[in-house]
């Protein structure tokens, strides 16, 4: 019974920093965040390119989170929970969460490259502040 508490309480655990990744991760690219921060064209151009070569890599590690996070849910449903097939299930979600930030970090340091110290700046500064005011709210954006 012990070991059921634990599983449910890091799968919960699990979600909430899943949510929290996907909120703290939105592409800033296209948001309202990037007006007058005074892209050039070309900025706005290679950051396309940018997101355009990681798209299918970003589709495939969302879409592995989610297959491993429907996996979890299909074993919390089942009427007795075995430890012993949760782990992997863990494990394989874990590792696709992990390969999901990565894919998306490697994807924002190349756009970092494509912005001056001054852009990145006043990009940091104008989403702290969307941060902020997205906190309260109850739906966030994909």
């Amino acid at each position: 019974m012990i070991r059921l508490a634990r599983i449910f309480i890091l799968c919960c655990a699990g979600a909430a920093l899943g949510m929290a990744q996907n909120a703290a991760n939105m592409p800033w690219w296209t948001s309202d965040v990037v007006q007058d921060l005074g892209l050039s064209p070309a900025q706005t151009q290679r950051i396309h390119q940018i997101v355009r070569g990681y798209r299918d890599r970003l589709f495939d590690a969302r879409n592995n989170v989610q297959k491993a996070e429907a996996a979890l849910e299909d074993l919390l449903n089942e009427p007795a929970v075995d430890p012993g097939a949760a782990k992997p299930v863990i494990d394989r979600l874990a590792a696709a969460r992990a390969n999901s930030t990565r894919v998306f970090t490697e994807m924002s340091l190349q756009l970092r490259g494509v912005l001056t110290i001054d852009q990145w700046r006043e990009l940091r500064k104008r989403w702290a502040d969307v941060k902020k005011t997205r906190k309260g709210d109850t739906q966030l954006p994909p």
